[in-house]
Protein backbone atom coordinates (compact mmCIF):
# COMPACT_ATOMS: atom_id res chain seq x y z
CA UNK A 1 0.00 0.00 0.00
CA UNK A 2 1.31 3.45 -0.86
CA UNK A 3 2.16 5.63 2.17
CA UNK A 4 0.21 8.47 0.54
CA UNK A 5 -3.58 8.01 1.06
CA UNK A 6 -4.12 9.90 -2.21
CA UNK A 7 -2.46 6.97 -4.00
CA UNK A 8 -4.83 4.39 -2.51
CA UNK A 9 -6.58 4.18 -5.88
CA UNK A 10 -3.27 2.98 -7.37
CA UNK A 11 -2.86 0.01 -5.02
CA UNK A 12 -6.53 -0.92 -5.39
CA UNK A 13 -6.34 -0.51 -9.14
CA UNK A 14 -3.25 -2.69 -9.49
CA UNK A 15 -5.00 -5.39 -7.44
CA UNK A 16 -8.04 -5.24 -9.71
CA UNK A 17 -5.90 -5.23 -12.84
CA UNK A 18 -3.89 -8.23 -11.64
CA UNK A 19 -7.12 -10.13 -10.97
CA UNK A 20 -8.29 -9.26 -14.49
CA UNK A 21 -4.96 -10.36 -15.99
CA UNK A 22 -4.92 -13.75 -14.24
CA UNK A 23 -8.58 -14.22 -15.22
CA UNK A 24 -7.43 -14.39 -18.84
CA UNK A 25 -6.13 -17.90 -18.07
CA UNK A 26 -9.19 -20.05 -18.73
CA UNK A 27 -8.24 -22.91 -16.40
CA UNK A 28 -7.76 -20.60 -13.41
CA UNK A 29 -10.87 -19.46 -11.55
CA UNK A 30 -10.25 -16.13 -9.83
CA UNK A 31 -12.34 -14.49 -7.11
CA UNK A 32 -13.33 -10.93 -8.01
CA UNK A 33 -12.10 -7.65 -6.60
CA UNK A 34 -15.10 -6.90 -4.36
CA UNK A 35 -14.60 -10.03 -2.32
CA UNK A 36 -10.81 -9.78 -2.19
CA UNK A 37 -10.66 -6.13 -1.09
CA UNK A 38 -12.43 -6.77 2.22
CA UNK A 39 -9.27 -8.51 3.48
CA UNK A 40 -7.19 -5.37 3.04
CA UNK A 41 -8.80 -3.71 6.04
CA UNK A 42 -9.63 -6.93 7.88
CA UNK A 43 -6.70 -9.31 7.31
CA UNK A 44 -7.19 -12.95 8.27
CA UNK A 45 -5.02 -16.08 8.31
CA UNK A 46 -4.50 -17.58 4.84
CA UNK A 47 -6.43 -20.74 5.70
CA UNK A 48 -9.45 -18.73 6.85
CA UNK A 49 -9.40 -16.64 3.67
CA UNK A 50 -9.13 -19.77 1.51
CA UNK A 51 -12.02 -21.42 3.33
CA UNK A 52 -14.27 -18.36 3.01
CA UNK A 53 -13.49 -17.96 -0.68
CA UNK A 54 -13.37 -21.71 -1.39
CA UNK A 55 -9.93 -21.21 -2.90
CA UNK A 56 -7.09 -23.73 -2.99
CA UNK A 57 -4.33 -21.20 -3.65
CA UNK A 58 -3.97 -17.61 -2.43
CA UNK A 59 -1.89 -14.91 -4.12
CA UNK A 60 -1.02 -12.30 -1.51
CA UNK A 61 1.19 -9.28 -1.65
CA UNK A 62 1.58 -5.54 -1.44
CA UNK A 63 1.85 -2.54 -3.72
CA UNK A 64 3.81 0.58 -2.79
CA UNK A 65 4.31 3.73 -4.84
CA UNK A 66 6.87 6.40 -4.11
CA UNK A 67 7.43 9.08 -6.73
CA UNK A 68 8.39 7.33 -9.98
CA UNK A 69 9.04 3.97 -8.34
CA UNK A 70 6.63 1.08 -7.78
CA UNK A 71 7.31 -1.91 -5.55
CA UNK A 72 5.13 -5.00 -5.99
CA UNK A 73 5.73 -7.95 -3.65
CA UNK A 74 3.80 -11.18 -4.20
CA UNK A 75 3.75 -14.73 -2.92
CA UNK A 76 1.66 -17.69 -3.96
CA UNK A 77 0.52 -19.86 -1.08
CA UNK A 78 -0.91 -23.38 -1.07
CA UNK A 79 -3.68 -22.74 1.47
CA UNK A 80 -4.21 -26.35 2.56
CA UNK A 81 -0.54 -26.89 3.44
CA UNK A 82 0.22 -23.24 4.29
CA UNK A 83 3.20 -23.60 1.96
CA UNK A 84 4.78 -20.84 -0.10
CA UNK A 85 4.96 -22.05 -3.70
CA UNK A 86 6.53 -18.95 -5.22
CA UNK A 87 7.49 -15.41 -4.24
CA UNK A 88 8.89 -12.38 -6.03
CA UNK A 89 9.55 -8.70 -5.46
CA UNK A 90 9.55 -6.13 -8.25
CA UNK A 91 11.10 -2.64 -8.05
CA UNK A 92 10.28 -0.90 -11.30
CA UNK A 93 8.94 2.27 -12.83
CA UNK A 94 5.17 2.65 -13.35
CA UNK A 95 5.67 2.06 -17.08
CA UNK A 96 6.69 -1.55 -16.29
CA UNK A 97 3.51 -2.41 -14.42
CA UNK A 98 2.04 -4.43 -17.32
CA UNK A 99 5.20 -6.51 -17.63
CA UNK A 100 4.98 -7.19 -13.88
CA UNK A 101 1.35 -8.31 -14.18
CA UNK A 102 2.19 -10.57 -17.12
CA UNK A 103 5.17 -12.10 -15.30
CA UNK A 104 3.08 -12.80 -12.19
CA UNK A 105 0.36 -14.43 -14.32
CA UNK A 106 2.87 -16.68 -16.09
CA UNK A 107 4.36 -17.76 -12.76
CA UNK A 108 0.91 -18.49 -11.32
CA UNK A 109 0.14 -20.67 -14.35
CA UNK A 110 3.48 -22.46 -14.00
CA UNK A 111 3.04 -23.19 -10.28
CA UNK A 112 -0.54 -24.40 -10.82
CA UNK A 113 0.69 -26.57 -13.73
CA UNK A 114 -1.67 -24.87 -16.19
CA UNK A 115 -0.67 -25.06 -19.85
CA UNK A 116 -1.21 -21.68 -21.46
CA UNK A 117 -2.89 -21.71 -24.85
CA UNK A 118 -1.41 -19.61 -27.63
CA UNK A 119 -4.21 -17.03 -27.49
CA UNK A 120 -3.84 -16.81 -23.69
CA UNK A 121 -0.11 -16.11 -24.04
CA UNK A 122 -0.94 -13.42 -26.59
CA UNK A 123 -3.56 -11.79 -24.34
CA UNK A 124 -1.21 -11.86 -21.33
CA UNK A 125 1.45 -10.13 -23.43
CA UNK A 126 -0.94 -7.44 -24.68
CA UNK A 127 -0.25 -4.00 -23.24
CA UNK A 128 -3.52 -2.03 -22.93
CA UNK A 129 -1.74 1.35 -23.12
CA UNK A 130 1.83 2.58 -23.26
CA UNK A 131 0.85 5.97 -21.89
CA UNK A 132 1.36 5.90 -18.12
CA UNK A 133 -0.68 9.09 -17.58
CA UNK A 134 -3.64 7.47 -19.35
CA UNK A 135 -3.23 4.37 -17.18
CA UNK A 136 -3.16 6.38 -13.94
CA UNK A 137 -6.32 8.21 -15.01
CA UNK A 138 -7.93 4.86 -15.83
CA UNK A 139 -7.14 3.49 -12.36
CA UNK A 140 -8.49 6.65 -10.75
CA UNK A 141 -11.68 6.41 -12.82
CA UNK A 142 -12.24 2.78 -11.82
CA UNK A 143 -11.84 3.72 -8.16
CA UNK A 144 -14.46 6.45 -8.58
CA UNK A 145 -16.89 4.08 -10.34
CA UNK A 146 -16.59 1.68 -7.41
CA UNK A 147 -17.93 4.39 -5.08
CA UNK A 148 -21.34 3.93 -6.79
CA UNK A 149 -22.39 7.56 -6.29
CA UNK A 150 -23.67 10.20 -8.72
CA UNK A 151 -20.60 12.35 -8.08
CA UNK A 152 -18.33 9.31 -8.44
CA UNK A 153 -19.82 8.36 -11.82
CA UNK A 154 -19.45 11.85 -13.26
CA UNK A 155 -15.90 12.26 -11.97
CA UNK A 156 -15.06 8.83 -13.39
CA UNK A 157 -16.38 9.90 -16.79
CA UNK A 158 -14.05 12.91 -16.62
CA UNK A 159 -11.04 10.70 -15.83
CA UNK A 160 -11.89 8.18 -18.56
CA UNK A 161 -12.27 11.05 -21.07
CA UNK A 162 -8.87 12.44 -20.06
CA UNK A 163 -7.39 8.94 -20.40
CA UNK A 164 -8.53 8.58 -24.02
CA UNK A 165 -7.21 12.07 -24.80
CA UNK A 166 -3.78 10.87 -23.67
CA UNK A 167 -4.22 7.57 -25.56
CA UNK A 168 -7.01 7.51 -28.19
CA UNK A 169 -6.37 3.77 -28.66
CA UNK A 170 -7.10 2.81 -25.03
CA UNK A 171 -9.94 0.28 -25.43
CA UNK A 172 -10.45 -0.40 -21.72
CA UNK A 173 -11.04 3.31 -21.04
CA UNK A 174 -13.74 3.43 -23.73
CA UNK A 175 -15.33 0.33 -22.17
CA UNK A 176 -15.22 2.13 -18.82
CA UNK A 177 -17.00 5.15 -20.32
CA UNK A 178 -19.70 2.89 -21.76
CA UNK A 179 -20.14 1.18 -18.40
CA UNK A 180 -20.51 4.53 -16.60
CA UNK A 181 -23.33 5.67 -18.85
CA UNK A 182 -25.03 2.29 -18.53
CA UNK A 183 -24.86 2.50 -14.73
CA UNK A 184 -26.17 6.08 -14.70
CA UNK A 185 -29.20 4.94 -16.70
CA UNK A 186 -29.66 1.79 -14.65
CA UNK A 187 -29.66 3.79 -11.42
CA UNK A 188 -32.18 6.24 -12.94
CA UNK A 189 -29.62 9.05 -12.63
CA UNK A 190 -29.68 9.86 -16.35
CA UNK A 191 -32.43 9.70 -18.94
CA UNK A 192 -32.13 6.67 -21.25
CA UNK A 193 -32.28 8.91 -24.35
CA UNK A 194 -29.05 10.56 -23.16
CA UNK A 195 -27.28 7.55 -21.67
CA UNK A 196 -27.77 4.75 -24.20
CA UNK A 197 -26.39 6.51 -27.32
CA UNK A 198 -23.26 7.41 -25.34
CA UNK A 199 -22.92 3.89 -23.92
CA UNK A 200 -23.33 2.37 -27.39
CA UNK A 201 -20.83 4.75 -28.99
CA UNK A 202 -18.13 4.00 -26.43
CA UNK A 203 -18.73 0.24 -26.35
CA UNK A 204 -18.47 0.13 -30.16
CA UNK A 205 -15.21 2.10 -30.02
CA UNK A 206 -13.78 -0.24 -27.38
CA UNK A 207 -14.61 -3.30 -29.50
CA UNK A 208 -13.21 -1.67 -32.62
CA UNK A 209 -9.91 -1.25 -30.78
CA UNK A 210 -9.86 -4.62 -28.97
CA UNK A 211 -12.51 -7.27 -29.51
CA UNK A 212 -10.82 -9.60 -26.99
CA UNK A 213 -11.85 -7.33 -24.10
CA UNK A 214 -14.56 -9.04 -22.03
CA UNK A 215 -15.54 -5.74 -20.39
CA UNK A 216 -16.27 -4.20 -23.79
CA UNK A 217 -18.59 -7.05 -24.79
CA UNK A 218 -20.32 -6.82 -21.40
CA UNK A 219 -20.83 -3.07 -21.93
CA UNK A 220 -22.18 -3.59 -25.45
CA UNK A 221 -24.73 -6.23 -24.38
CA UNK A 222 -27.21 -3.93 -22.54
CA UNK A 223 -26.90 -1.30 -25.29
CA UNK A 224 -28.15 -3.84 -27.81
CA UNK A 225 -30.93 -5.04 -25.51
CA UNK A 226 -32.31 -1.68 -24.43
CA UNK A 227 -31.44 0.73 -27.23
CA UNK A 228 -31.67 -1.62 -30.22
CA UNK A 229 -34.01 -4.21 -28.66
CA UNK A 230 -31.74 -6.85 -30.09
CA UNK A 231 -31.88 -9.46 -27.33
CA UNK A 232 -30.21 -12.18 -29.41
CA UNK A 233 -27.32 -9.82 -30.16
CA UNK A 234 -27.15 -8.91 -26.49
CA UNK A 235 -26.93 -12.57 -25.49
CA UNK A 236 -24.14 -13.16 -28.01
CA UNK A 237 -22.17 -10.35 -26.39
CA UNK A 238 -22.63 -11.72 -22.86
CA UNK A 239 -21.68 -15.22 -23.97
CA UNK A 240 -18.64 -13.94 -25.85
CA UNK A 241 -17.53 -12.03 -22.74
CA UNK A 242 -17.79 -15.23 -20.70
CA UNK A 243 -15.85 -17.20 -23.29
CA UNK A 244 -13.08 -14.63 -23.06
CA UNK A 245 -13.15 -14.48 -19.26
CA UNK A 246 -15.14 -17.21 -17.45
CA UNK A 247 -14.09 -15.66 -14.11
CA UNK A 248 -15.69 -12.28 -14.90
CA UNK A 249 -18.34 -12.09 -12.17
CA UNK A 250 -20.03 -8.99 -13.62
CA UNK A 251 -20.63 -10.72 -16.95
CA UNK A 252 -22.35 -13.65 -15.22
CA UNK A 253 -24.32 -11.22 -13.08
CA UNK A 254 -25.55 -8.87 -15.82
CA UNK A 255 -26.28 -11.76 -18.18
CA UNK A 256 -28.57 -13.23 -15.53
CA UNK A 257 -30.09 -10.05 -14.16
CA UNK A 258 -30.52 -8.05 -17.37
CA UNK A 259 -31.22 -10.69 -20.01
CA UNK A 260 -32.19 -14.09 -18.63
CA UNK A 261 -34.72 -12.63 -16.19
CA UNK A 262 -36.18 -10.41 -18.93
CA UNK A 263 -36.72 -13.56 -21.02
CA UNK A 264 -38.06 -15.41 -17.94
CA UNK A 265 -35.46 -18.16 -18.27
CA UNK A 266 -35.49 -18.68 -14.53
CA UNK A 267 -33.35 -21.81 -14.13
CA UNK A 268 -30.59 -20.31 -16.26
CA UNK A 269 -30.85 -16.95 -14.48
CA UNK A 270 -30.55 -18.55 -11.06
CA UNK A 271 -27.60 -20.65 -12.23
CA UNK A 272 -25.75 -17.60 -13.61
CA UNK A 273 -26.45 -15.60 -10.45
CA UNK A 274 -24.98 -18.53 -8.53
CA UNK A 275 -21.84 -18.42 -10.69
CA UNK A 276 -21.53 -14.67 -10.07
CA UNK A 277 -21.93 -15.30 -6.34
CA UNK A 278 -19.19 -17.94 -6.33
CA UNK A 279 -16.79 -15.60 -8.09
CA UNK A 280 -17.71 -12.65 -5.87
CA UNK A 281 -19.04 -14.19 -2.62
CA UNK A 282 -18.96 -10.96 -0.63
CA UNK A 283 -20.79 -8.77 -3.16
CA UNK A 284 -23.96 -7.62 -1.42
CA UNK A 285 -25.62 -6.43 -4.64
CA UNK A 286 -25.16 -9.84 -6.28
CA UNK A 287 -26.40 -11.61 -3.15
CA UNK A 288 -29.45 -9.32 -2.78
CA UNK A 289 -30.39 -9.52 -6.44
CA UNK A 290 -30.09 -13.31 -6.25
CA UNK A 291 -32.88 -13.07 -3.69
CA UNK A 292 -34.81 -10.81 -6.04
CA UNK A 293 -34.47 -13.26 -8.95
CA UNK A 294 -35.59 -16.15 -6.73
CA UNK A 295 -38.68 -14.11 -5.83
CA UNK A 296 -39.49 -13.36 -9.47
CA UNK A 297 -39.05 -17.05 -10.29
CA UNK A 298 -41.73 -17.92 -7.73
CA UNK A 299 -39.30 -19.38 -5.17
CA UNK A 300 -40.50 -17.08 -2.42
CA UNK A 301 -39.27 -18.96 0.64
CA UNK A 302 -35.82 -19.37 -0.94
CA UNK A 303 -35.85 -15.64 -1.69
CA UNK A 304 -36.68 -14.78 1.91
CA UNK A 305 -33.87 -16.97 3.25
CA UNK A 306 -31.38 -15.48 0.78
CA UNK A 307 -32.30 -11.90 1.69
CA UNK A 308 -32.17 -12.66 5.40
CA UNK A 309 -28.61 -13.95 4.91
CA UNK A 310 -27.66 -10.68 3.20
CA UNK A 311 -29.09 -8.65 6.08
CA UNK A 312 -27.14 -10.71 8.60
CA UNK A 313 -23.99 -9.49 6.87
CA UNK A 314 -25.17 -5.86 6.66
CA UNK A 315 -28.39 -4.94 8.52
CA UNK A 316 -28.19 -1.39 7.08
CA UNK A 317 -28.48 -2.52 3.45
CA UNK A 318 -31.81 -0.92 2.57
CA UNK A 319 -32.17 -2.54 -0.86
CA UNK A 320 -32.08 -6.05 0.59
CA UNK A 321 -34.49 -4.99 3.34
CA UNK A 322 -36.98 -3.58 0.83
CA UNK A 323 -36.79 -6.79 -1.23
CA UNK A 324 -37.25 -8.90 1.92
CA UNK A 325 -40.31 -6.83 2.78
CA UNK A 326 -41.74 -7.34 -0.71
CA UNK A 327 -41.11 -11.09 -0.52
CA UNK A 328 -42.79 -11.29 2.89
CA UNK A 329 -45.85 -9.37 1.67
CA UNK A 330 -46.09 -11.75 -1.31
CA UNK A 331 -46.33 -14.67 1.14
CA UNK A 332 -49.10 -12.88 3.11
CA UNK A 333 -46.78 -11.88 5.97
CA UNK A 334 -48.11 -8.38 5.41
CA UNK A 335 -47.43 -6.71 8.77
CA UNK A 336 -43.87 -8.03 8.97
CA UNK A 337 -43.18 -7.17 5.34
CA UNK A 338 -44.56 -3.64 5.68
CA UNK A 339 -42.32 -3.02 8.70
CA UNK A 340 -39.25 -4.08 6.70
CA UNK A 341 -40.16 -1.82 3.77
CA UNK A 342 -40.79 1.15 6.08
CA UNK A 343 -37.33 0.65 7.63
CA UNK A 344 -35.82 0.50 4.14
CA UNK A 345 -37.60 3.69 3.05
CA UNK A 346 -35.91 5.80 5.73
CA UNK A 347 -32.49 4.33 5.03
CA UNK A 348 -32.85 4.73 1.26
CA UNK A 349 -33.57 8.50 1.44
CA UNK A 350 -37.04 7.94 -0.07
CA UNK A 351 -35.94 5.84 -3.05
CA UNK A 352 -38.79 5.76 -5.59
CA UNK A 353 -38.74 1.97 -5.94
CA UNK A 354 -38.98 1.54 -2.17
CA UNK A 355 -41.98 3.89 -2.23
CA UNK A 356 -43.54 1.61 -4.86
CA UNK A 357 -42.84 -1.41 -2.65
CA UNK A 358 -44.55 0.39 0.24
CA UNK A 359 -47.60 0.93 -1.99
CA UNK A 360 -47.63 -2.82 -2.67
CA UNK A 361 -47.61 -3.53 1.07
CA UNK A 362 -50.30 -0.92 1.78
CA UNK A 363 -52.60 -2.38 -0.86
CA UNK A 364 -52.16 -5.85 0.60
CA UNK A 365 -53.25 -4.38 3.95
CA UNK A 366 -56.35 -2.72 2.36
CA UNK A 367 -54.85 0.76 2.83
CA UNK A 368 -55.85 2.04 -0.59
CA UNK A 369 -55.80 5.69 0.49
CA UNK A 370 -52.12 5.35 1.40
CA UNK A 371 -51.39 3.92 -2.06
CA UNK A 372 -53.12 6.93 -3.65
CA UNK A 373 -50.82 9.18 -1.61
CA UNK A 374 -47.75 7.31 -2.95
CA UNK A 375 -49.01 7.78 -6.53
CA UNK A 376 -49.33 11.53 -6.05
CA UNK A 377 -45.93 11.75 -4.38
CA UNK A 378 -44.25 9.91 -7.25
CA UNK A 379 -46.02 11.98 -9.90
CA UNK A 380 -44.86 15.14 -8.15
CA UNK A 381 -41.26 13.89 -8.10
CA UNK A 382 -41.56 12.92 -11.79
CA UNK A 383 -42.64 16.47 -12.65
CA UNK A 384 -39.37 17.78 -11.18
CA UNK A 385 -36.80 15.15 -12.14
CA UNK A 386 -36.42 11.95 -14.12
CA UNK A 387 -38.37 8.97 -12.76
CA UNK A 388 -38.72 5.82 -14.90
CA UNK A 389 -42.29 5.34 -16.08
CA UNK A 390 -42.18 1.79 -14.76
CA UNK A 391 -42.10 3.04 -11.15
CA UNK A 392 -45.37 4.93 -11.41
CA UNK A 393 -46.85 2.16 -13.57
CA UNK A 394 -46.04 -0.30 -10.78
CA UNK A 395 -48.07 1.69 -8.24
CA UNK A 396 -51.03 2.00 -10.61
CA UNK A 397 -50.76 -1.76 -11.19
CA UNK A 398 -50.87 -2.28 -7.42
CA UNK A 399 -54.06 -0.17 -7.33
CA UNK A 400 -55.53 -2.28 -10.12
CA UNK A 401 -55.82 0.80 -12.34
CA UNK A 402 -54.60 -0.80 -15.55
CA UNK A 403 -55.13 2.04 -18.02
CA UNK A 404 -52.80 4.55 -16.32
CA UNK A 405 -50.39 1.69 -15.56
CA UNK A 406 -50.04 0.90 -19.24
CA UNK A 407 -49.85 4.60 -20.11
CA UNK A 408 -46.80 4.96 -17.86
CA UNK A 409 -45.29 1.74 -19.20
CA UNK A 410 -45.66 3.20 -22.71
CA UNK A 411 -43.53 6.14 -21.57
CA UNK A 412 -40.87 3.70 -20.40
CA UNK A 413 -41.02 1.94 -23.78
CA UNK A 414 -40.60 5.24 -25.64
CA UNK A 415 -37.69 6.13 -23.34
CA UNK A 416 -35.97 2.75 -23.89
CA UNK A 417 -35.74 2.37 -20.11
CA UNK A 418 -33.82 -0.63 -18.82
CA UNK A 419 -36.33 -0.85 -15.95
CA UNK A 420 -38.71 -2.66 -18.29
CA UNK A 421 -36.73 -5.79 -17.37
CA UNK A 422 -38.36 -5.48 -13.92
CA UNK A 423 -41.82 -6.43 -15.16
CA UNK A 424 -41.55 -9.78 -13.37
CA UNK A 425 -41.79 -8.00 -10.00
CA UNK A 426 -44.83 -8.97 -7.87
CA UNK A 427 -45.98 -5.33 -8.16
CA UNK A 428 -46.98 -5.99 -11.78
CA UNK A 429 -48.97 -9.18 -11.06
CA UNK A 430 -52.34 -7.56 -11.84
CA UNK A 431 -51.25 -6.72 -15.41
CA UNK A 432 -50.06 -10.11 -16.62
CA UNK A 433 -53.43 -11.45 -17.82
CA UNK A 434 -54.16 -8.26 -19.77
CA UNK A 435 -53.46 -8.68 -23.54
CA UNK A 436 -51.64 -5.33 -23.49
CA UNK A 437 -48.95 -6.87 -21.25
CA UNK A 438 -47.99 -9.44 -23.88
CA UNK A 439 -48.10 -6.83 -26.65
CA UNK A 440 -45.88 -4.50 -24.66
CA UNK A 441 -43.29 -7.25 -24.15
CA UNK A 442 -43.40 -8.02 -27.87
CA UNK A 443 -42.82 -4.33 -28.69
CA UNK A 444 -39.56 -4.35 -26.76
CA UNK A 445 -38.47 -7.59 -28.42
CA UNK A 446 -39.51 -10.07 -25.72
CA UNK A 447 -42.00 -12.90 -26.12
Amino acid sequence: MSPDPNDEYFADGITEELIATISKIREVSVVSRTSMMQYRKNPKPIRDVAEELQAGTILEGSVAKAGNKVRVTVQLVDAAQDKHEWAESYDRGPEDIFAIQSDISHNVAEVLKVRLLANEKQRLATVPTRNIEAYMLFLKARSLVNQRTLDGFYRAIGCFEEAVKHDPGYAAAYAGLSGCYGLLEGWSLMRPQVAWPKALEYAAKALELDDTLAEAHTSMAPCLAHMKRDWKGSEREYRHALELNPSYANAHYWYAYELLTAERRWDEAIREMGEAGKLDPFSLIIAANTGRVLLWAGRREDAIRQLQRVLKVNPEYWFARAELGTALVSTSSIEEGTAEIEKALGRSHDNVWVRAALAYACMAADRKDDVEVVVQQLRRVASETYVPGTVIAAVYAVLGEKNPAFEWLERAVEDHSSTLTLLSMPLFDSLRADPRYKKLRERIGLS
